[in-house]
């Protein structure tokens, strides 16, 4: 042997079957890195390839910049390229129409169209000043097809054009609805037509560099160099902000979440592998101590205790990068093939570079700072304790035990758990760590379903709507729609702003007045935080309000409208218009107070037996007036997009949840192999199997129980923090004490306890009590 390290492959061997919890605990620690950063890193190919897609390729756009300033910033050695593009009457208050249709126009080059903005989706973009490309809305809007000829007309007269393509650099702003259509066309035609009508603009010029690091160190040295004032340089957020280079506060948030994410999971693995290590040096308190009788000094004992360490690493660490990339592509599978949406463009046999490097390395790491605490534990060891055959890592005892709150061995057992301070530490925090992630998530995920409107259960998949709010559709066009096959549910609300008012609540001058129709208040249930609904049916001077920090309408105020009194006897969540200075009543209601009878909105639920020519039938009885909206593929995708957050959250807790499990099972186990000979005298001197049993049990459910109250109690604590600032604040949702999460958070921590208990309190009763007593 030429040094101690020698000793660690013969140690290995030896104590394989010892070994094996600690190898476990590990390949687990990397095998959930692993997992987590794959499927972030397939998560963001997915969403960079899906926002380039939406928002296109460039970095940034410069505004009110001449030509030759464009030209000059395209010599630059790190830009790619440079495209121009101008829009007039994208809100459509303009008397511009092809057709009956509303119509927004751009002028732009082809680089924007075809490199920057990825906006072709059929056919060229125009290439002639004669022709024009048309969003993709416009095949149904018009019933047009490439090569058929538009005109459009404007204030100073009409103009011919042929269709080139279909496409737009806004598709989701365009897509669903048949009210307004875009038009691209060359700049000089563009320019043409601006300058007949007696209109100027200023073009916006887009830049594509090499990469989103030289966009962003770009940015100041062109505002320096040609003396740009503040707002006209910006950036494409989506592009900027996948790459971690985005200025974007809110971008920049969720790299700060990502962070602590990391940190949470480190910590986990740190507290699972070091328990175990822990342990593990417990048992071999006269190993070291014999180290140390032939020499070793106390920096070659830990040094041998993280080598060893390493030395497990090399089983692990493989192991857990293969289970870890086939979890994650498991979890790929299920977002594309079972949840779909977004996710359809998901890779799911792809290998993740990020995510190996992340497993292997935070494995690495994960493994020495574990190794800390016990490799300094192992050097204290004495060379005494290997010739008296007493352990210096046993805490001394400076009274004797209390008894008087239950029998022996189960005094005995919940000692055996608090002996150890550090080892009762890292049991606790473990369990306490798992409890808080677990009600700080669920905060998230009601916070996420807030965000998400789509996810209501009157959430329409067609609207009619009035330009403006403006309630333009009348109660036989309800009807009419009503009676369309595949319809399943209809519902009409109508919104008039600012209408003066008075207050029993000083500062109120006037309020936002919207209708709620019987199918919309019946499911308004489902938002309900304050009151009672059943008031506001019919024509009544009862209303009710939407709750949050914008708005300073409560429960119990009264208001003065037309010179007739209502009072606010509930309040919702949210609502289906802007939320300040909110009245929400009755259609009845409405029409009493401001003499209006028709609707700003029309909301249709379609059945799933709903066809296309149910859509075509009813996007024909929007008239000019009206914009048709189809939401169905935006609600999917919306809904996609929650259950995958659900799905990948409470998978993460799964294996948190997991990781915990385990390290109680390992803990309990390597704490009644290191007492091996205690439980053997015990059960010489008359302890049967069930009082030993108890004993484990009273272990167990110490670890359990401290680990409940301490995280339980922060983890209730910070759950409420997290729900007031983010729900009650901004939705007026109301905290309460989440009984059923605790209730399960108490059926998982009695089953780990159980599971726990059973395999030692097993192995300690099939042992003869001579072979417990010469157990080394």
């Amino acid at each position: 042997m030429k040094s101690y390290l020698s000793l660690i492959p013969i140690s290995a061997k030896v104590r394989r079957r010892q070994n094996r919890m600690t190898i476990f605990c590990i390949i687990i620690s990397v095998l959930l890195v692993t997992t987590i950063f794959s499927v972030a890193d397939m998560f963001l190919r997915t969403k960079s390839d899906e926002l380039q897609d939406k928002h296109g390729n460039w970095h940034i756009q410069l505004e009110n910049i001449s030509q030759s300033v464009g030209d000059e910033i395209s010599g630059r050695s790190d830009v790619i390229a440079v495209g121009w593009s101008e829009v007039f009457n994208s809100d459509a208050e303009q008397p511009y129409y092809i057709g009956e249709k509303r119509t927004a126009l751009c002028g732009a080059d082809s680089i924007y169209l075809n490199q920057l903005s990825n906006a072709i989706e059929e056919g060229n973009s125009p290439q002639r000043d004669n022709e024009v490309m048309l969003s993709s809305n416009a095949k149904l809007a018009l019933d047009v097809q490439i090569r058929d000829s538009v005109t459009i007309k404007t204030p100073a007269g009409t103009a011919d054009f042929t269709i080139a393509g279909f496409g737009s650099d806004d598709r989701e702003y365009y897509q669903g609805q048949t009210y307004l259509v875009a038009v691209y066309m060359t700049r000089t035609a563009f320019a043409s037509l601006m300058e007949q009508n007696g209109i100027s603009l200023n073009p916006t010029c887009y830049i594509q560099f090499q990469n989103a690091s030289k966009a962003s160190r770009a940015i100041t040295e062109i505002k320096e160099q040609y003396d740009l004032p503040e707002g006209s340089v910006s950036e494409n957020t989506a592009i900027m902000g996948m790459a971690g280079q985005s200025n974007n506060d809110s971008v920049n948030n969720i790299y700060g979440l990502a962070a602590i994410l990391f940190v949470l999971v480190l910590l986990a693995g740190v507290l699972m592998i070091s328990g175990s290590m822990s342990s593990n040096v417990a048992q071999r308190t006269k190993f070291f101590g014999m180290m140390r009788c032939i020499g070793a000094s106390r920096r070659q004992v830990i040094r041998y205790v993280r080598l060893e360490a390493l030395n497990w690493c090399k089983t692990a660490v493989p192991v857990g990068l293969l289970l870890g990339t086939a979890i994650s592509w498991s979890i790929c599978a299920v977002l594309r093939y079972g949840i779909g949406g977004e996710f359809q463009i998901m890779s799911v046999l792809a290998l993740s570079p990020v995510g190996l490097v992340s497993g292997a390395l935070v494995g690495i790491v994960t493994v020495l700072l574990a190794a800390q605490s016990p490799a300094k534990r192992a050097a204290k060891v004495s060379p005494m304790a290997a010739v008296s055959g007493s352990s210096d890592t046993t805490p001394s005892i400076r009274h004797t035990m209390r008894l008087n709150f239950g029998r022996v061995e189960k005094a005995l057992g919940v000692h055996h758990a608090i002996a150890s301070k550090k080892n009762w530490f890292l049991m606790t925090a473990s369990f306490s760590l798992s409890i808080i992630l677990f009600l700080c998530f669920t905060v998230g995920l009601d916070f996420g379903h807030a965000l998400m409107p789509s996810l209501r259960s009157w959430q329409p998949d067609i609207t009619l709507t009035g330009y403006a709010n403006e309630p333009v559709l009348s109660q036989s066009l309800s009807d009419t729609v009503r009676s369309v096959s595949g319809v399943d549910h209809i519902f009409g609300s109508t919104y008039i702003g600012n209408v003066s008012a008075s207050s029993s609540r000083q500062g109120i001058d006037h309020v936002n007045i919207t209708s709620y129709s019987d199918y919309l208040l019946d499911n308004a249930k489902d938002s309900l935080v304050q009151g009672d609904l059943s008031e506001i049916y019919g024509d009544s001077n009862k209303v009710m309000t939407v709750s949050n920090k914008d708005n300073p309408l409560k429960v119990g105020d009264t208001i003065q409208i037309a010179g007739q009194e209502v009072e606010i006897v509930c309040a919702l969540s949210g609502g289906l218009y802007p939320s300040e200075y909110s009245v929400i009543c009755s259609q009845e209601t409405l029409s009493r107070l401001t003499g209006e009878q028709n609707y700003s909105m029309i909301g249709v639920q379609l059945g799933k037996d709903a066809a296309d020519d149910t859509v075509k039938q009813i996007s024909d009885l929007a008239e000019s007036n009206v914009i048709f909206t189809d939401q169905r593929e935006s609600n999917r995708q919306d809904r996609a997009t929650y259950l995958a957050s659900v799905f990948i959250v409470y998978s993460f807790l799964a294996i948190i949840a997991m990781i915990t499990l385990f390290n109680i099972v390992n803990c309990i186990s390597m704490s009644v192999t290191a007492r091996t000979k205690q439980y053997g005298a015990m059960r010489a001197v008359g302890m049967d199997g069930d009082q030993l049993t108890q004993m484990i049990a009273a272990e167990a459910f110490t670890y359990s129980v401290s680990g409940l109250v301490i995280g339980g109690g922060i983890g209730v604590a910070l759950s409420r923090f997290l729900y007031i600032k983010l729900l009650t604040r901004y939705f007026g949702t109301p905290w309460n004490l989440p009984i059923k999460l605790l209730a399960i958070i108490i059926a998982f921590s009695s089953v780990a306890a159980i599971v726990a208990i059973h395999a030692p309190a097993k192995r300690m009763r099939n042992m003869a009590v001579t072979e417990t007593i010469n157990e080394l």
